[in-house]
């Protein structure tokens, strides 16, 4: 029996095998991308859930009044969200 691929030379009919092998590892790829996007939203809800369940223990208005505080503190310790510390200088002085 006699298929299209008898008519191809071997230079097609390698480039054929190269794209195979490629679209089977890409499928591979996704397949696992697929399964991290899925843990990584799984991870998302948890938490979400897990706030949500401390926030109807605890009361939402306590929870922000604490992360309010959290933030000042922080803001005083380290003041930009690059790190650097805030330098304050006299007049005059560079």
């Amino acid at each position: 029996m006699t298929s299209i691929f008898d008519a191809m030379p071997v230079s097609i009919l390698e480039t054929l095998e190269r794209m195979e092998i490629t679209i089977s590892d890409m499928e591979r790829q996704a397949f696992v991308l697929q399964a991290n996007a899925q843990d990584l939203r799984s991870r998302h809800e948890d938490i979400i859930s897990s706030w949500k369940a401390r926030a109807d223990r605890e009361g939402l208005g306590n929870l922000i009044e604490v992360q309010q505080r959290l933030d000042a503190i922080a803001w005083v310790i380290d003041p930009l969200p690059s790190g650097i510390a805030v330098v304050v200088r006299e007049r005059g002085s560079i």
